[in-house]
């Protein structure tokens, strides 16, 4: 059997019972993302291989993913597909599914949290809030072939969310304020390794959040959170 499986933004604590099951079975392969955390890889009891999913490099990876998945389902092998946060939001969950049913097999999905709503709450920042957000807008900082998607018009209301943006942050603030029409006080929020022990949250505006997360070292996993949410708590 193949189960494409979410391991949330990073604390193993904040598994689902599912996953703990499924990581923790001996006779089970385990093929991973490499942003997924140390403490949930650490559960696996079975074999693990990690995919070396770096920018430039994700489409390599994949097809080494899917030669590694397709290889030891051919010996009848049980495989766990584990990827960060939820397998169906901007983690090519949907692409999996219908590579492997094109080839007769069809996947078990299971849910994780996913850090465009988990990192935010762990890091005090509410996605919602009366008076401030009414809406929530969930991107990602690659398109593909590491285009740049477009970007959503402000509006006051709103709360902008960012996976994996934190390489493109100065571009991405510049494109806001030039491109989509954010005033460039527009609060910004950054919370890197989200439910990790190491987690930092960092706050700004579109004007120095980029400076601000080059003092600080920010590295991924980060997201990225835009709109006056960012100033509530």
């Amino acid at each position: 059997t193949l189960t494409l499986l979410g391991a949330g933004p990073g604390d193993p604590t904040l598994l689902t019972l599912k996953a703990l099951q499924l990581l923790t079975d001996p006779a089970t392969l385990v093929v991973s993302d490499r942003l997924v955390s140390r403490p949930i890889l650490d559960l696996v009891k079975g074999n693990l291989l990690i995919a070396n999913k770096n920018p430039g490099c994700a489409d390599l990876a994949q097809n080494e993913i899917y030669n590694w998945c397709m290889a030891s389902l051919s010996l009848g092998k049980n495989v766990v597909r584990l990827k960060i946060g939820d397998p169906f939001i901007f983690g090519r969950g949907g692409e999996e599914v219908l590579y492997f049913r094109e080839r007769g097999i069809e996947p078990v999905v299971v849910p994780g949290i996913s850090a465009s709503l988990a990192a935010p709450l762990l890091g005090g920042i509410p996605l919602t809030h009366r008076g401030v957000s009414n809406q929530i807008v969930i991107c990602t900082g690659y398109g593909r072939e590491g285009t740049s998607p477009d970007l959503i018009k402000y509006h006051p209301e709103q709360t902008v969310v960012f996976l994996m943006a934190i390489g493109r942050l100065r571009s991405l603030s510049e494109r806001l304020i030039k491109m989509a029409g954010y005033p460039r006080e527009t609060e910004v929020g950054i919370v890197e390794k989200a439910g990790c022990e190491d987690q930092r949250t960092l706050r700004g505006n579109l004007n120095n959040i980029a400076d601000l997360a080059e003092a600080h070292e920010i590295i991924p996993p980060s997201t990225i959170v835009v709109g006056g949410v960012c100033a509530v708590l």
